[in-house]
């Protein structure tokens, strides 16, 4: 665990007396830190370009601060089109830090680029703006048929951003700017700064991709106006921030092991700007904090040592004495330490066809190590601008808003250029985790969703009063695991919590189980009343955010790739028989008079009373293979019935709201009445049958004015055979963890018919853990070549149990 020393300040400061509010201050940082960790995702994923049909294979490590996070349990990953519709959702338990995954894409994607956004579930109490977001480039030959690549035109965008944040009249500030194209490429631009009466003040050019910075002392009153040319040479016109008439300007120089910092403020102003605070955070750790007194200077500075400090970005906020904050700015501190460096040595090398190859990864360190591999066509696959790796991503834009341009680009080197062009990506991207007018009134986050310990069995009995159920009772479950028959029966035993729910957490399981179970006190109970199970887990979102149309286009550095992806594709296609591509359509059965349906046979095995037969539309969940892949029931019925509306609840989670003809449904689960809560409660795996009677249809307490709803769930014995060690019992179906999948790598020393096909393969090689510790400190590594790469391209990426990062990449040519 990385320790944060408080620093005491060094520089020639006046102090005053500390008052209560700063203690609270310091107070509530310490709780933030304990009690509210912050996490943070890399992905490291096989490639970055994938063909239609493929499978993107990835290694997630979860971090908090700048050390592995012992805190979430598990991983969402989602996977969604431009439009923000999710197409695929996984969940992964997390062990050691770090899972991993995969998603098999369509034949046909019919997109060019796809959307992942991976999180925990404790991220999901804070911003989303740090959840790990990369769109994935998508090769797919529809979309390709004239063989060229489409470029977007560029539109093209400049920003002014005032160091601390606000231009103030009559003070000496830096201005920072970034010029971007509508992909966040960086564009050259150059221009002149202007005031309001149109007189040159001066003249601004980038320094690096895009940013520079210039000074600026203006006066009150002043309206500043940038006139530039971009690339082109087209005029364009953006007017700078507002000056402000008072307040206080924070200006920051990073340097070897310290930061040095002035503050400075206006003539105008009260007395809240004649003593103020300047702290110094770190992941949420108080490493500095100071007290200026400027009742008779406008400015006065200080150093910041942080020789002791893990590498990261370092927030700096200057408050005025009533804990308002005037002035932030974040800073990077790189003290080179956060490198581990394993090597990996070529051990034989064959780029002949279907030729062995050998690695040896060698990690020095006798610390336990955390790795992951992969081995692609370099031809085919390599770095672009906008990706990150594990150092880029942990270290900077894990802990930032908004795109950073190549940002592995400032961890390639020592030199002091780099050091200063990560200071314009500080000046120029926001950062803000904290609320500070909460913390300041000691207020805490909402935590909605805590964090889950794995998989639990969660279940809850409805219809029946929660006084009847003895504080005894207990569930007896026998746990099935798919396929395992009766010697996979595991016997649990769920406690009584409280009221109508029972509970047991801290499971792994994957894929669906079968849970066969039994009240222990009054046996009765799952006949007297609804019970319904569900895994603990997180519900997700429905929806993920829509791709900035633009990305429907290829941008040029995309091209190379783009084209020998296309020259695999082209391969697959003449070397694969076309063998099953006709579809025949079956000739229609006559179905006898006398023979039911299966849906007449689930009403008539559920369904009764006033709720059997009836003029309903009736939904078999036990026959449709893709209901258990639905978040809730109401999100399997949107749409399916005609005049029935489903309004998606608010944020994660939220209930949905219901009308039908002006009026509500009333909703039922196995004939009991119910809210909308509590069936969206029941998960869709458990669900054998839904019945919907329309308005007016006379079903239901109180004439079913609204429409009725009513909801079964499964029997012993609708969807699968009982085990004959569970006669007897209930059965429910609970669905876990999504099933891993193994990388195929194929062996061509032996004889096997799999070797007789065609091998088009574009990753040769992936292996998400590759884990070393003092006694295993060497890993051979062999893989065979497909039958075209002369180019492979070799990542490693990891962590150690220290905290320390690691990427290595060979090219074997």
């Amino acid at each position: 665990m990385k320790k944060y020393r408080c620093l005491l300040p060094i520089a020639l400061l006046i102090f005053f007396p500390v008052l209560l509010r700063a203690q609270t201050l310091d107070s509530m940082m310490n709780v933030y830190a304990n009690n509210y960790p912050q996490e943070k995702i890399h992905i490291q994923f096989d490639k970055n370009m994938y063909n239609s049909g493929e499978t993107i294979w990835f290694k997630a490590y979860i971090f908090s601060g700048a050390d592995p996070s012992l805190y979430s349990k598990n991983f969402f990953a989602e996977l969604s089109d431009p439009n923000g519709n999710i197409i695929q959702r996984k969940v992964y338990p997390i062990t050691e830090s770090s899972t991993a995954g995969n998603f098999d894409l369509p034949k046909e994607v019919k997109f060019r680029h796809l959307h992942f956004r991976a999180y925990t579930t404790w991220m999901t109490n804070f911003d989303t703006a740090f959840y790990y977001e990369k769109d994935i480039r998508i090769y797919d030959k529809k979309l390709d048929s004239a063989g060229t690549v489409t470029l977007v035109p560029r539109q093209i965008h400049l920003e002014f951003f005032p160091e601390g944040g606000d231009l103030v009249a009559g003070t000496e500030s830096v201005v920072a700017f970034k010029a971007n194209d509508q992909f966040g490429l960086p564009v050259s631009v150059k221009g002149v700064i202007q005031d309001k009466t149109g007189k040159e003040i001066l003249s601004f050019a980038p320094d690096h991709d895009g940013m520079g910075k210039f000074m600026v002392s203006p006066d009150k009153g002043d309206v500043l106006t940038a006139v530039w040319k971009d690339d082109k040479g087209i005029e364009h016109r953006t007017e700078l921030p507002e000056v402000k008439s008072s307040g206080a300007v924070l200006r920051v120089i990073p340097s070897n092991q310290k930061v040095l910092f002035s503050v400075a403020r206006s003539s105008d102003g009260g007395p809240e700007l004649q003593h103020l605070i300047i702290i110094a955070h770190m992941h949420q750790h108080l490493v500095y904090k100071a007290k200026i007194n400027l009742e008779d200077n406008f400015m006065s500075g200080g150093t910041i040592p942080t020789s002791q400090l893990p590498s990261g970005v370092l927030q700096l906020t200057v408050f005025s004495s009533d804990l308002r904050p005037l002035a932030e700015r974040v800073v990077f501190v790189n003290n080179h330490e956060f490198l581990f460096t394993p090597e990996i040595a070529v051990q034989m090398k064959g780029l002949a066809r279907r030729a062995k190859n050998s690695l040896v990864i060698d990690v020095p360190d006798t610390m336990r190590s955390n790795l992951s591999l992969s081995v692609t066509d370099a031809t085919a696959d390599g770095e672009f601008p906008g990706d990150d790796n594990i150092i880029s991503r942990l270290l900077v834009t894990g802990e930032l808003r908004g795109y950073v341009h190549n940002p592995a680009y400032y961890f390639s080197g020592t030199a002091d250029s780099l050091m200063s062009h990560l200071d314009l990506v500080m000046l120029t991207h926001g950062w803000r985790r904290f609320k500070w007018d909460n913390v300041a009134k000691g207020i805490t986050p909402v935590i909605k969703n805590p964090e889950q310990n794995y998989l639990s069995i969660k279940v809850d009995v409805l219809g029946i009063d929660p006084y009847k159920i003895s504080k005894d009772e207990s569930l007896l479950v026998l746990l099935s695991k798919k396929g395992s028959g009766g010697p996979g029966l595991n016997p649990i035993s769920v406690p009584h919590l409280s009221g109508s729910k029972f509970g047991l957490a801290g499971m792994v399981f994957f894929d669906t189980v079968s849970l066969y179970y039994q009240f222990s006190v009054n046996r009765a109970l799952s006949s007297q009343a609804a019970v319904t199970f569900n895994n603990g887990l997180y519900k997700g979102f429905r929806m993920s955010k829509p791709l900035n149309s633009s990305f429907e286009g290829w941008t040029a550095e995309d091209s190379a790739y783009l084209r020998r992806n296309r020259y695999y594709v082209q391969e697959i296609e003449r070397t694969t028989p076309i063998n099953g591509q006709k579809v025949t359509e079956l000739a229609a059965a006559t179905v006898k008079a006398h023979v039911k349906s299966d849906k007449e046979k689930l009403d008539e095995r559920y369904a009764s009373g006033m709720f059997s037969g009836g003029d309903a539309t009736v939904f078999d969940l036990v026959n449709d293979p893709l209901a258990s892949a639905m978040m809730d029931i109401f999100m399997y019925l949107q749409g399916k019935v005609a005049g029935l509306q489903i309004t998606p609840g608010q944020g994660p989670g939220g209930v949905p709201a219901l009308s039908w003809r002006g009026g509500t449904p009333t909703l039922y689960l196995n004939e009991m009445q119910v809210d909308a809560q509590q069936l969206q409660s029941t998960p869709v795996s458990d669900i054998a049958m839904v019945k919907v009677f329309r308005p007016g249809s006379g079903v239901g307490f109180g004439g079913g004015g609204g429409g009725t709803i009513a909801v079964y769930t499964k029997k012993g014995g609708d969807d699968n055979r009982v085990d004959p060690n569970a006669k007897g019992l209930d059965k429910v179906l609970l669905l876990g963890y999504s099933s891993p999948k193994e990388f195929y790598s194929p062996n061509y020393l032996e004889n096997s018919a799999l070797n007789e096909s065609s091998d088009l393969r574009t990753t040769l090689f992936w292996k998400p853990y590759v884990l070393t510790d003092k006694d295993n400190k060497h890993v051979i590594v062999d893989f065979f070549n497909n039958d075209i790469t002369k180019k492979m391209r070799v990542v490693l990426e990891g962590f150690n149990e220290d905290g320390k990062l690691t990427r290595v990449e060979k090219i074997i040519q």
